[in-house]
C-alpha cells in the first residue's frame, strides 16, 4: 500500500492553508501564567450567564418546536430584535433588508462571495484583521489595501485608487479598527458615503465594537448617515459576539433586499441557517431587557481597562513606545520607539510571560508594506493588574532583547 501523500488538485486560494497570526500564538498565550494581550477575547469572567440562562428558561416551554430545520434568513423573532436593535443605533431598516448571520465575519463573507469573482476588484484598509483580507481573497477577486491611520481611512487615497481601480467592494471598520483602534469622523463618513455612490461600489461597514465607546463623542453608523442617493452603496454588519457571547454566533447584515436575497442563497449553500434554539434565546435577552443592562456594565469594565493599559504604557515603557488611546473597542496599536521591532521582541516576551501580535501580520502584503515596529494588544480578556503586570513584563523583554540576552523560545 502506498503511503505517499495524495497531490491534491486544490483551489487557488486554498493551495497553501492560512494560519492567522492570532492563531498561532495560541499556544503561548494559553500557558498558565501568561499575560495574553493578543486575541480579541471578551473576558468570560463578564459573560451575563445568569441573564442567559433565564432567557434559555424562558425559551424551554417551546423547545420541541425549535429543534426543526429554521428559515435560512433567520428567526421573525430575532429579525424584529435586531431592526430594533440596529434602530437604536440609527438605521431605519426593514426585514427584507436584515439577515441573520453567524456572526459578523460571516456576514463579510457573504457579501464578498454574491459580489466578487476572479477579476474584480475589492478595497479593504491597511493593516486591517486577516480573516477579513482572506474573505475577500477567498473569492479570487484582486485585494488592495487603502492606507490608515489614527483617524481611519484615508479618504483622499481611497478617491484616488476608486478612479484607478474600480473596485466593487470597499470593506471599513469605522468605530475602534481591528488593529488600529480608529474612528473615522462624522465628516469623513459622509466622505466615504460620497465616494461610494460617486465611484458605484458597495461600502461595507463592519461594526463588531460601535457599543463599547469609553471616551469622546458617539459617531453614527455609516449607513445612518446614508441619503437616498448613496443608501444603494451601503451594507452593514454586526454582531453579538462581543457584547453577549462569541460561541453563540449571532450576527447580522443590513443590506439593499437584491443584495440580502442572494447572500440568504449563499448562507443556504453553507449551512442552511443558524440554530432557532439559539436565535430564540437571543432574542428572549434582548427583548427582556438584559442586554440593555450588560452592556453598560461592560462597557464600564472595559473602559477602565482600557485607562489602565494607557496608563501603564505610559507610565512604564514611556517614550519606548508611541501610541493613540482608543475611544472604545478592544485594540491599542503600540509602535516601539527604539531599534529592535515587534517581531524579534515577541520570544523575548513569551518567555517572560507576556503575548501581543506584532503587527506585520495585519499587513495585505508584509514582505513590502508593513510598519516592523507596530504590534496589536488587546486589553478586555484580563484585568487591570494583569495588564499592568504585563506591561512590566515586557519592558523586561525589552531590556533583554536590547541585551542580547539568550531566549528559549523559537518561533521558526
Amino acid at each position: 500500500m502506498s503511503t505517499a501523500t495524495p497531490n491534491y488538485a486544490f483551489a487557488g486560494p486554498f493551495a497553501q492553508p492560512y494560519i492567522p497570526p492570532i492563531r498561532s500564538l495560541a499556544p503561548y498565550s494559553r500557558r498558565p501564567g501568561t499575560v495574553s494581550l493578543s486575541g480579541g477575547y471578551p473576558d468570560p469572567a463578564l459573560f451575563d450567564v445568569e441573564g442567559l440562562r433565564e432567557a434559555s428558561a424562558r425559551v424551554m416551554p417551546e423547545l420541541r418546536g425549535l429543534l426543526q430545520y429554521a428559515n435560512v434568513e433567520g428567526q421573525a423573532s430575532l429579525i424584529a430584535a435586531l431592526i430594533k436593535l440596529s434602530g437604536e443605533r440609527g438605521i431605519d431598516c426593514k426585514a427584507d433588508e436584515l439577515m441573520i448571520t453567524s456572526g459578523a465575519q460571516h456576514g463579510l463573507a457573504l457579501l464578498a462571495r454574491v459580489l466578487l469573482q476572479p477579476g474584480d476588484t475589492a478595497f479593504l484598509e491597511d493593516p486591517a484583521f486577516p480573516n477579513t483580507q482572506q474573505a475577500l481573497r477567498y473569492t479570487g477577486a484582486s485585494v488592495h489595501g487603502v492606507p490608515t491611520g489614527p483617524e481611519g481611512v484615508d479618504v483622499d487615497a481611497l478617491d484616488e485608487m476608486a478612479a484607478r481601480l474600480k473596485p466593487k467592494m470597499v470593506c471599513v471598520v469605522a468605530s475602534f479598527s481591528n488593529p488600529g483602534g480608529a474612528t473615522v469622523s462624522r465628516a469623513r463618513r459622509l466622505r466615504l458615503l460620497q465616494l461610494a455612490a460617486r465611484h458605484r461600489f458597495l461600502l461595507v461597514e463592519d461594526d463588531p465594537y460601535g457599543e463599547l465607546r469609553y471616551s469622546g463623542e458617539p459617531v453614527p453608523p455609516i449607513l445612518a448617515l446614508a441619503d437616498a442617493e448613496s443608501r444603494p452603496w451601503v451594507a452593514y454588519v454586526s454582531t453579538l459576539s462581543k457584547t453577549m457571547s462569541p460561541s453563540m454566533r449571532v450576527g447580522w447584515m443590513v443590506a439593499p433586499a437584491q443584495i440580502r436575497n442572494r447572500c440568504v442563497s449563499a448562507k443556504g449553500a453553507d449551512d442552511m441557517a443558524n440554530p432557532v434554539w439559539i436565535q430564540e434565546v437571543a432574542t428572549q435577552y434582548l427583548g427582556g431587557g438584559r442586554y440593555h443592562e450588560h452592556v453598560p456594565r461592560i462597557r464600564a469594565a472595559y473602559g477602565a481597562r482600557c485607562d489602565a493599559l494607557n496608563d501603564a504604557l505610559a507610565g512604564v515603557l514611556g517614550n519606548r513606545v508611541t501610541f493613540v488611546k482608543p475611544e472604545g473597542g478592544m485594540f491599542f496599536w503600540v509602535r516601539l520607539a527604539g531599534d529592535i521591532d515587534a517581531t524579534r521582541l515577541l520570544p523575548y516576551a513569551i518567555e517572560k510571560e507576556v503575548v501581543y501580535v506584532p503587527g506585520p501580520g495585519f499587513y495585505l502584503d508584509p514582505a513590502s508594506h508593513v510598519d516592523g515596529f507596530a504590534m496589536r494588544m488587546s486589553f478586555v480578556t484580563v484585568d487591570e493588574a494583569q495588564l499592568r503586570l504585563g506591561v512590566q513584563r515586557l519592558a523586561s523583554a525589552i531590556e533583554a532583547c536590547e541585551a542580547g540576552a539568550p531566549v528559549s523560545v523559537s518561533l521558526g
